[in-house]
């Protein structure tokens, strides 16, 4: 399986994945240390909720556009073509 690591947006409304932004290959570790990923977990296989804070930070490095007011974001892997984790639940 070929995955990317994405920070994702959820309605807060709806609890809906609705934005789905590429963490550029070269902030994947960057991205890892502010979500706290473990180490134990190198291909982020479960899904890290983010605090605005460590969400505005990935995204400032990343030049991502946030709109924190109506999304909650995580990081996870989404396989190519594939679905969030949260599909799962």
């Amino acid at each position: 399986m070929n995955a990317v690591v994405k920070l994702t947006g959820y309605e807060k409304t709806t609890e809906l994945l609705t934005t789905i932004a590429t963490v550029p290959s070269g902030l994947v570790s960057f991205a890892k240390t502010v979500a706290g990923v473990p180490e134990t977990d190198p291909d982020v296989a479960a899904m890290y909720p983010l605090t605005v804070p460590q969400a505005e930070a990935i995204a400032a490095e990343a030049s991502l556009a946030l709109d924190p007011d109506r999304f909650d974001y995580c990081l996870e892997a989404i396989a190519e073509g594939g679905r969030s984790q949260a599909w799962k639940v």
